[in-house]
C-alpha cells in the first residue's frame, strides 16, 4: 500500500488529536499531560519507550523487520506563554499558555508518523526514533536529550524534522538546503559607575551615559567587523537603570541576543561584545561585564538529506507543491544541537496557510494566527515517505 493511502485512513483520527492538545498546551518543561498522552499513544501503537530520565518528553523506538540504518525524526511539544486570540471552538484552556508556534501540530505529526510506521514496520530495513522534545521554546530540550544519551538506545544516521509554515499554503513544503536558521545567543551586560547626584557631574561616573556609548558601538560589529557575506543580527532588547531624573545610578543593565549563520562569526561576535563593553567602560572610567547564556548553533541542512527529502516529497505532493526557500531566517531551533553534530540532517516548513482565510496568515508566536490542521497528513505523509525511502533495501 502506498503511503498516502495508509496515512489517509487516519487523518480525521489524528486532526481530532491535534485539537485535544492544542486545547491543553503545557509551558517548557512541564509538558506532564502532553508527555503522558504520548507515552500513552505510542504504547498503543506498539512502539517501545526509551527510559532514559527525561522529565517531560518522550523517545519512542521502532524497530524494522530487517537490519539497517537509523532515522531520528524530531518534533516539540512545548507551547508558548501567550493569550490565544482566535477564537477557535478548541482554542487553549490554559489562560496565558497557547500554541501559536504550531508545536500541537509538530507533536500530532510525529504522533501520526509513529502509527502509520509501526502498521508497516516489517518491510523496514532499520529503525525509527521518535523524538519527543520537551522544551524548544526555551532553547533547552535538545540539550536533555542530550544528556540523558538517548543516542545510546540507538544511533541515528540521519535526523529529520518539520516546522509550521505560515508562508506557504497547505498541502506544500518548503525547503532549504545549507544555512537555514541562525545561532542563538544571549548577553547580559552589567556597567558599573558611581552615583550620584545629577547636578554634580564632577562627583560621579555616570553608568547611563557609559550604557549609551556602548549601545552605539556594538551596532559597529555588525556595520563595521562582521564579513558581509556571512550575516549576523545583534539586538539589544532591555536596559534598566535609574530610579529619578536628577539621581544618577550606581549601575545600569542591559541584555541582548546575536544570530548568525557561521560558527565563525558566532564566535567574532561574542569576542566583539567582550572587547567593546569591558574597554568602553575603562575609557569612561566605568566598569562593564558581560555573561552570556550560550544557546545553540545554527540550523545547517544537509544538502544530501534535502536531496532525499524532495525525491521523497515528490512522490506524496508533486514538485510543483515543493518551494525551495531562498534566504535562511535569523531564527533559531534548537534542533541545531542535534545535526550535523551528530549526523547529517534537514528541517523543513510545512506549509499551514490557508489562502482564503487571512486568519491563517499572522504568523507564528501570534495569538490571533490559526494553524490550518489539513497540513497534519501532508507533513506524516513527507515524513513517512522519506523513512520508508531511506530504510528501503536500496537505499536512495
Amino acid at each position: 500500500m502506498n503511503t498516502t493511502e495508509i496515512t489517509a485512513k487516519y487523518a480525521d483520527e489524528m486532526i481530532a488529536l491535534r485539537r485535544q492538545i492544542h486545547e491543553h498546551p503545557e509551558l517548557s518543561n512541564r509538558e506532564f499531560e502532553t508527555t503522558a498522552l504520548i507515552r500513552e499513544k505510542l504504547t498503543e501503537y506498539g512502539i517501545e519507550i526509551a527510559g532514559i530520565g527525561l522529565k517531560t518528553g518522550v523517545v519512542g523506538i521502532l524497530r524494522g523487520g530487517f537490519p539497517g540504518k537509523t532515522v531520528a525524526i524530531r518534533e516539540d511539544i512545548d507551547a508558548l506563554p501567550m493569550e490565544e486570540q482566535t477564537g477557535l471552538p478548541f482554542a487553549s484552556k490554559n489562560p496565558g499558555v497557547c500554541h501559536s508556534c504550531g508545536h500541537d501540530i509538530h507533536t500530532s505529526v510525529l504522533l501520526y508518523c509513529a502509527r502509520v510506521l509501526a502498521e508497516i514496520r516489517e518491510e523496514l530495513h532499520g529503525n525509527v526514533m521518535f523524538l519527543f522534545q520537551p522544551a524548544e521554546e526555551t532553547g533547552t530540550g535538545a540539550k536533555q536529550l542530550i544528556e540523558c544519551r538517548f543516542m545510546d538506545v540507538l544511533k541515528p544516521d540521519v535526523f529529520i524534522g518539520l516546522h509550521t509554515g505560515t508562508a506557504f499554503p497547505v498541502g506544500t513544503i518548503g525547503v532549504k538546503k545549507g544555512p537555514a536558521g541562525g545561532s542563538s545567543d544571549t548577553f547580559h551586560i552589567t556597567v558599573t559607575g558611581k552615583g550620584g547626584h545629577g547636578a554634580h557631574p564632577e562627583n560621579f561616573v555616570d553608568p547611563i551615559m557609559v550604557s549609551a556609548f556602548i549601545l552605539t558601538q556594538l551596532q559597529t560589529i555588525v556595520a563595521r567587523e562582521n564579513y558581509p557575506m556571512n550575516p549576523g543580527v545583534l539586538t539589544v532588547g532591555t536596559i534598566q537603570g535609574g530610579t529619578a531624573a536628577n539621581i544618577v545610578p550606581d549601575s545600569v543593565r542591559m541584555s541582548g541576543t546575536i544570530r548568525a549563520l557561521d560558527t565563525k562569526t558566532r564566535k567574532s561576535m561574542q569576542d566583539s561584545i567582550d572587547r567593546i563593553v569591558k574597554s568602553c567602560s575603562e575609557a569612561l572610567r566605568a566598569k562593564g561585564e558581560v555573561q552570556w547564556d550560550y544557546g545553540m548553533p545554527p540550523l545547517v541542512n544537509s544538502d544530501e538529506v534535502v536531496d532525499q527529502l524532495i525525491a521523497s516529497a515528490e512522490k506524496i505532493i508533486g514538485r510543483d507543491h515543493i518551494t525551495m526557500i531562498a534566504n535562511p531566517s535569523m531564527g533559531s531551533e534548537d534542533f541545531s544541537c542535534l545535526f550535523p553534530e551528530y549526523a547529517p540532517g534537514a528541517q523543513f516548513s510545512l506549509g499551514t496557510r490557508d489562502p482564503e482565510n487571512p486568519e491563517t496568515k499572522h504568523g507564528i508566536h501570534n495569538g490571533k494566527n490559526v494553524f490550518d490542521d489539513r497540513c497534519i497528513p501532508t507533513g506524516a505523509a513527507v515524513l513517512v515517505q522519506f523513512t520508508r525511502d531511506f530504510l528501503s533495501k536500496s537505499e536512495l
